[in-house]
């Protein structure tokens, strides 16, 4: 009866944890990842206008003389040569190395692919900015900063992590503990039989 009575009480708590935890633990990372698309997306739009302003540049200021990699070189010049690659959609590296690697997404390689995608459009803005600075044209200035959206998806991941963490010691004790109480109900109810039999 007490082993009855602990297998029916295992599988209450499994049953909850799976109509409640595991839900709420999918639905936060698929909020995750939905974020993170939401990121890339934006930093796509914000590389189009930066070639588009870019090329607003080109036609009102190629053939401005700059300091080119310490070579004097008109605007056109420089944005055709040593900076060719502004003015083409930019190459990310950890898509690639995911894919080959054919692992599943988790919230931290969606944040990691954000943070690739953020660092690389940050550092193509302030080269943009430094040439458009040295030609005289108007700085490229995104509509919105994304500084702020990048720290929230940072709180959520390490958030995410660390609720995960928390779940998996959560069902280690309650694996334990489960054990022990087979283990205990277990060696009573052999005393138990052993005793009846050698009264009887």
């Amino acid at each position: 009866m007490c082993l009855r009575h602990l297998l029916s009480n295992i599988t209450t708590i499994l049953l909850l944890t799976v109509v409640f935890i595991i839900p709420a633990h999918a639905s936060e990372q698929s909020d995750i990842r939905n974020k993170a698309i939401e990121l890339r997306i934006t930093i796509a739009r914000f590389e189009l206008d930066l070639q588009q302003s870019l090329q607003n540049a080109l036609d009102t200021a190629s053939g401005q003389v700059i300091a080119c990699k310490s070579k004097p070189r008109t605007l056109r010049a420089c944005l055709t040569g040593p900076y060719h690659t502004l003015m083409q959609p930019p190459i990310t590296m950890i898509k690639a190395r995911t894919q080959s690697a054919k692992t599943t997404n988790s919230p931290l390689q969606d944040l990691e692919t954000v943070e690739e995608r953020f660092a690389i459009y940050t550092d193509r803005v302030n080269t943009a900015n430094d040439l458009l600075s040295r030609a005289g044209a108007p700085l490229f200035i995104p509509a919105r900063n994304l500084t702020p959206d990048m720290d929230n998806l940072r709180k959520r991941v390490l958030g995410y992590m660390e609720d995960r963490r928390s779940r998996s010691l959560w069902r280690e004790k309650l694996v334990v503990f489960a054990c022990g109480i087979a283990v205990l109900c277990a060696v009573f109810g052999g005393l138990y039989f052993y005793l009846r039999r050698f009264r009887g």
